[in-house]
């Protein structure tokens, strides 16, 4: 939703480039904190709970910005929004993790298919309400789906663990199942793993690819809109373009993942380079379009390494701890990426200092996972092997 609406609040308000994103490094500044505390929160109090809580913040988020007239008042609801959104993106992949092992890649991507789903279909949905009622109300009356869609089914259907069911994870066969009893300790010691080299490269190259990507998302609209010469109609449907490539990106990642472990995730990272050269000769629709497809393919990927990274690198002990935490880290790529982005444009009146940047940075991230060994797996290998 958010690139959606930065032109509207610049053009209402005379608001920078800059200005207009500090909710969205507003949102991902509190989901930074909020994710070093929700591991402990779901492994305590379960994913239903956290859920619902979660979904509640987020929702009455969505409503508060019908009195959005300050800047001050980005940041405030972009706290509470972060604190709501990132929890619960959090508890989904603690959820799935928990559930799959051996297909863990492909059941992440299909999981969070609803973000693209979204993100391909928001714009004609958001489009008419910004015509009709302005911005503020626009994103109030989204909230709708929250309250009367997705709370209510995810309340109805989701189930805390297969154990909950008589069930065993996926991909884990009962040999391993039993062998898990007997766990080597470090798979346990959360102290322990976030001061290990796998953890600490991991760090790198999440913060690094998390400032890159929703950096570069949260200026798209506005780039493709004035920057590119597209013009707004183009820039939404370029936008819709890419959420809907990111649906095949989830799953075509997550596919990879599961075949190549870390170094299929070094491979994501590397396209999400790629999309961003892409990015600098956009100025018609063929270069539209590649520019879309590269970046949504690649922008699948991103939503699925760290709940993937974590399962296989640490175990499934600590996951909510890892994840949480890990995701702490993304999240504070996320809130840089905007706003530094953001001040590059309004210093240079251009985008390319930034795109050139990015690339950099994806080198280094992808490099980082050289690092990264997934431990957890090689364990789970070894006692099949037993």
């Amino acid at each position: 939703m958010l690139p959606q609406i930065y032109g509207p609040m610049t053009e209402q308000f005379g608001w920078t480039r800059s200005d207009v994103t500090i909710v969205a490094s507003a949102k991902f500044i509190s989901g930074a904190f909020a994710a070093f505390f929700i591991g402990g929160f779901i492994q305590k109090f379960g994913v239903r709970l956290t859920a619902f809580l979660t979904s509640i913040v987020v929702g009455l988020s969505l409503i508060s910005f019908i009195f959005i007239s300050e800047i001050w008042h980005l940041a405030l609801i972009g706290t509470f929004l972060g604190i709501g959104s990132l929890s619960l993106v959090i508890t989904i992949k603690v959820l799935v993790s928990r559930w799959f092992q051996g297909s863990l890649g492909l059941a992440l991507g299909l999981a969070l298919l609803g973000t693209s789903a979204a993100g391909s279909t928001l714009t004609f949905v958001l489009e008419p309400l910004l015509n009709e009622y302005g911005w503020r109300v626009a994103v109030a009356i989204l909230s709708a789906g929250i309250w009367f869609i997705a709370l209510p089914v995810f309340m109805f259907i989701a189930r805390e663990s297969p154990e909950t069911m008589g069930l065993q994870t996926e991909g884990i066969s009962k040999k391993a199942k039993a062998a898990i009893k007997d766990m080597p300790e470090k798979f346990f010691d959360f102290l322990s793993t976030v001061k290990s080299t796998t953890f600490i490269a991991m760090s790198v190259g999440v913060f690094l690819i998390g400032f890159v990507d929703q950096g570069l998302l949260q200026h798209t609209v506005e780039f493709l809109d004035k920057d590119a010469g597209l013009g707004r109609d183009m820039a939404r449907y370029g936008f819709s373009l890419l959420m809907t490539i990111s649906i095949v990106g989830k799953v075509f990642f997550g596919w990879v993942f599961d075949r190549l472990a870390v170094k299929g995730v070094i491979i994501c990272y590397l396209s999400i380079g790629l999309g961003v050269a892409l990015a600098f000769p956009v100025g018609g629709l063929e270069t539209l379009i590649a520019f879309c497809v590269a970046r949504g393919i690649s922008h699948g990927g991103t939503i699925v390494d760290v709940p993937y990274l974590c399962r296989q690198a640490f175990g499934p002990a600590i996951l909510a701890r890892t994840i949480g935490t890990m995701t702490m880290v993304l999240s504070a790529g996320f809130a840089a990426g905007p706003y530094v982005i953001g001040q590059i444009y309004d210093s240079t009146g251009s985008y390319d200092n930034a795109f050139y940047l990015c690339i950099v940075l994806t080198l280094i991230a992808a490099l980082s996972l050289v690092w990264v060994k997934p431990a957890y797996r090689e364990w789970l290998k070894e006692q099949e092997a037993k």
